[in-house]
Protein backbone atom coordinates (compact mmCIF):
# COMPACT_ATOMS: atom_id res chain seq x y z
CA UNK A 1 0.00 0.00 0.00
CA UNK A 2 2.90 2.20 0.70
CA UNK A 3 4.22 1.81 -3.04
CA UNK A 4 1.65 3.59 -4.64
CA UNK A 5 1.78 6.62 -2.57
CA UNK A 6 5.41 6.72 -3.03
CA UNK A 7 5.02 7.02 -6.63
CA UNK A 8 2.45 9.43 -6.31
CA UNK A 9 5.02 11.78 -4.65
CA UNK A 10 7.59 11.08 -6.66
CA UNK A 11 5.14 11.66 -9.99
CA UNK A 12 4.37 14.96 -8.64
CA UNK A 13 7.57 16.27 -7.73
CA UNK A 14 9.06 15.24 -11.37
CA UNK A 15 5.87 17.45 -12.55
CA UNK A 16 7.33 20.38 -10.59
CA UNK A 17 10.55 20.28 -11.51
CA UNK A 18 9.08 20.48 -15.20
CA UNK A 19 7.35 23.04 -14.54
CA UNK A 20 9.76 24.84 -12.48
CA UNK A 21 12.57 24.40 -14.91
CA UNK A 22 10.28 26.00 -17.79
CA UNK A 23 9.36 29.13 -15.72
CA UNK A 24 12.65 29.45 -13.69
CA UNK A 25 14.17 29.18 -17.86
CA UNK A 26 12.14 31.75 -19.18
CA UNK A 27 12.59 34.01 -15.98
CA UNK A 28 16.25 33.64 -16.01
CA UNK A 29 16.55 34.41 -19.70
CA UNK A 30 14.04 36.82 -19.89
CA UNK A 31 15.52 38.98 -17.28
CA UNK A 32 19.24 38.24 -18.30
CA UNK A 33 19.08 39.89 -21.54
CA UNK A 34 17.39 42.53 -20.15
CA UNK A 35 20.51 43.36 -17.87
CA UNK A 36 22.81 42.97 -20.34
CA UNK A 37 21.62 45.23 -22.56
CA UNK A 38 21.30 47.48 -19.80
CA UNK A 39 24.84 46.91 -18.55
CA UNK A 40 26.15 48.17 -22.05
CA UNK A 41 24.21 50.88 -22.19
CA UNK A 42 25.09 52.17 -19.12
CA UNK A 43 28.86 51.82 -19.28
CA UNK A 44 28.74 53.46 -22.49
CA UNK A 45 26.96 56.17 -20.88
CA UNK A 46 28.85 56.54 -18.69
CA UNK A 47 31.99 56.94 -20.31
CA UNK A 48 30.45 59.87 -22.15
CA UNK A 49 28.51 61.48 -19.03
CA UNK A 50 32.27 61.37 -17.69
CA UNK A 51 33.56 63.11 -21.10
CA UNK A 52 31.15 66.34 -20.33
CA UNK A 53 31.91 66.67 -16.61
CA UNK A 54 35.58 66.70 -17.73
CA UNK A 55 34.74 69.58 -20.04
CA UNK A 56 32.68 71.89 -17.29
CA UNK A 57 34.92 71.23 -13.95
CA UNK A 58 37.24 74.02 -15.02
CA UNK A 59 33.68 76.54 -14.22
CA UNK A 60 33.77 75.14 -10.55
CA UNK A 61 37.80 76.24 -10.01
CA UNK A 62 39.35 79.32 -10.71
CA UNK A 63 42.64 79.54 -13.68
CA UNK A 64 45.73 78.92 -11.89
CA UNK A 65 46.87 81.14 -14.31
CA UNK A 66 45.25 84.19 -13.32
CA UNK A 67 45.50 83.73 -9.18
CA UNK A 68 49.75 83.30 -10.19
CA UNK A 69 49.86 86.62 -12.22
CA UNK A 70 47.74 87.96 -8.89
CA UNK A 71 50.74 86.72 -6.98
CA UNK A 72 53.43 88.12 -8.79
CA UNK A 73 52.35 91.55 -9.27
CA UNK A 74 51.88 91.37 -5.32
CA UNK A 75 55.46 90.43 -5.22
CA UNK A 76 56.69 93.13 -7.44
CA UNK A 77 54.59 95.88 -6.06
CA UNK A 78 56.15 94.47 -2.11
CA UNK A 79 59.16 94.42 -3.80
CA UNK A 80 58.84 98.02 -5.25
CA UNK A 81 57.05 99.39 -2.23
CA UNK A 82 58.36 97.80 0.45
CA UNK A 83 54.52 98.22 1.30
CA UNK A 84 51.66 95.92 0.95
CA UNK A 85 48.51 96.73 -1.20
CA UNK A 86 45.26 94.79 -0.68
CA UNK A 87 43.63 96.89 -3.24
CA UNK A 88 44.39 95.44 -6.44
CA UNK A 89 44.45 91.48 -5.28
CA UNK A 90 41.99 89.57 -7.46
CA UNK A 91 38.60 88.66 -5.18
CA UNK A 92 38.01 84.95 -4.19
CA UNK A 93 36.52 83.13 -7.08
CA UNK A 94 33.05 82.09 -6.86
CA UNK A 95 32.04 79.55 -9.46
CA UNK A 96 28.64 80.50 -11.51
CA UNK A 97 25.76 79.34 -10.58
CA UNK A 98 25.23 78.44 -13.88
CA UNK A 99 28.75 75.91 -13.67
CA UNK A 100 27.33 74.68 -10.09
CA UNK A 101 24.05 73.39 -11.68
CA UNK A 102 25.43 71.85 -14.61
CA UNK A 103 27.77 70.03 -12.98
CA UNK A 104 25.21 68.61 -10.25
CA UNK A 105 23.00 67.68 -13.17
CA UNK A 106 26.18 66.16 -14.79
CA UNK A 107 27.33 64.05 -11.38
CA UNK A 108 23.65 63.12 -10.61
CA UNK A 109 23.60 61.74 -14.10
CA UNK A 110 26.67 59.70 -13.79
CA UNK A 111 25.76 58.66 -10.18
CA UNK A 112 22.54 57.15 -11.57
CA UNK A 113 23.92 55.03 -14.57
CA UNK A 114 26.93 54.32 -12.14
CA UNK A 115 23.62 52.67 -10.09
CA UNK A 116 21.98 50.84 -12.93
CA UNK A 117 25.20 49.22 -14.40
CA UNK A 118 26.07 48.48 -10.42
CA UNK A 119 22.37 46.80 -9.80
CA UNK A 120 22.57 45.59 -12.93
CA UNK A 121 25.92 43.46 -12.32
CA UNK A 122 24.40 42.26 -8.52
CA UNK A 123 21.24 40.88 -10.40
CA UNK A 124 23.16 39.06 -13.04
CA UNK A 125 24.92 37.27 -10.27
CA UNK A 126 21.47 36.77 -8.30
CA UNK A 127 20.30 35.30 -11.69
CA UNK A 128 23.23 32.99 -11.86
CA UNK A 129 22.86 31.58 -8.50
CA UNK A 130 18.78 31.00 -9.15
CA UNK A 131 19.83 28.73 -11.95
CA UNK A 132 19.49 25.08 -11.00
CA UNK A 133 21.70 23.30 -13.55
CA UNK A 134 23.65 21.08 -11.92
CA UNK A 135 22.04 21.14 -8.73
CA UNK A 136 21.85 16.90 -7.28
CA UNK A 137 19.87 15.29 -5.23
CA UNK A 138 16.80 13.63 -4.72
CA UNK A 139 13.63 15.92 -7.19
CA UNK A 140 12.01 16.13 -3.59
CA UNK A 141 14.97 17.73 -2.38
CA UNK A 142 15.97 19.72 -4.91
CA UNK A 143 12.26 21.00 -5.31
CA UNK A 144 12.18 22.70 -1.85
CA UNK A 145 15.35 24.04 -2.46
CA UNK A 146 14.32 25.63 -5.36
CA UNK A 147 10.70 27.02 -4.10
CA UNK A 148 12.74 28.62 -0.96
CA UNK A 149 15.04 30.53 -3.57
CA UNK A 150 11.80 31.59 -5.10
CA UNK A 151 10.40 32.68 -2.60
CA UNK A 152 13.70 34.84 -1.54
CA UNK A 153 13.15 36.21 -5.12
CA UNK A 154 9.61 37.38 -5.00
CA UNK A 155 10.27 38.24 -0.69
CA UNK A 156 13.22 41.00 -1.80
CA UNK A 157 11.09 42.11 -5.20
CA UNK A 158 14.14 41.23 -7.81
CA UNK A 159 12.13 40.93 -10.44
CA UNK A 160 10.49 44.79 -10.22
CA UNK A 161 13.69 45.93 -8.75
CA UNK A 162 15.40 44.72 -11.97
CA UNK A 163 12.79 46.00 -14.20
CA UNK A 164 12.63 49.79 -12.42
CA UNK A 165 16.68 49.98 -13.58
CA UNK A 166 15.72 51.08 -16.97
CA UNK A 167 13.67 53.90 -15.10
CA UNK A 168 16.55 54.85 -13.39
CA UNK A 169 18.45 54.75 -16.73
CA UNK A 170 16.12 57.27 -18.21
CA UNK A 171 16.32 59.58 -15.88
CA UNK A 172 20.13 59.61 -15.81
CA UNK A 173 19.59 60.44 -19.68
CA UNK A 174 17.36 63.44 -18.83
CA UNK A 175 19.64 64.64 -16.05
CA UNK A 176 22.36 64.39 -18.96
CA UNK A 177 20.46 66.33 -21.45
CA UNK A 178 19.29 69.01 -18.76
CA UNK A 179 22.83 69.80 -17.88
CA UNK A 180 24.47 69.60 -21.74
CA UNK A 181 21.57 72.37 -22.17
CA UNK A 182 22.25 74.24 -19.41
CA UNK A 183 25.92 74.20 -20.65
CA UNK A 184 25.23 75.47 -24.11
Amino acid sequence: MGLPALEKKTEFWKRYDRQADIHDNKMIEDLSENLDVLLIFAALFSAINTAFISLTMPGLSSDPLTETNALLRLLVMKVDNNTLITADLSPPFNPSSNSVIVNCLLYGSLSCSLLVAVGAMMAKEWLQSFDRTGQTGPLEEQGRFRQRKFNGVRQWHLEPIIRSLPNVLLSSVILFFAGVCLFL
